[in-house]
């Protein structure tokens, strides 16, 4: 079923966690017209380590993540999905994946305690 979700609501490729990561924080960076060197100055960081945020080379600390979330004024969770950039938008999208996964597992968990019995 879960491949049938990540069909429904187009997420393709697997990706390492960092990729992720970096491609979401690029993307939202460019959406909202920020430079590196601009992002760099808000969160107090250096325009180099942006850099090497965003091509994999480096991961920031989980402070530093929250400085990008306030700064691009999106939630921090959502830099880590694959395709966020397509959730920060649309809460309603990801309140549906989020309940019709739950509903699928509920059914697993319930199929396999059934089977047990």
């Amino acid at each position: 079923m879960f491949q049938q979700l990540k069909k429904e609501y187009n997420v393709s490729r697997t990706y390492t966690l960092q990729e992720i990561f970096a491609r979401n924080l690029k993307e939202r960076r460019r959406k909202l017209g920020l430079t590196q060197a601009k992002l760099a100055g808000k969160i107090g960081v250096s325009t180099s380590f942006i850099t090497e945020i965003e091509t994999s080379r480096k991961a920031p600390s989980f402070s530093t993540i929250e400085k990008i979330g306030r700064a691009l004024e999106i939630p921090c969770w959502t830099f880590f999905c694959e395709d966020g950039d397509k959730f920060t938008g649309d809460v309603t999208m990801i309140d549906q994946f989020a309940y019709r996964l739950k509903q699928e597992i509920a059914k697993v968990i319930d199929q396999t305690v059934n089977e047990n019995r």
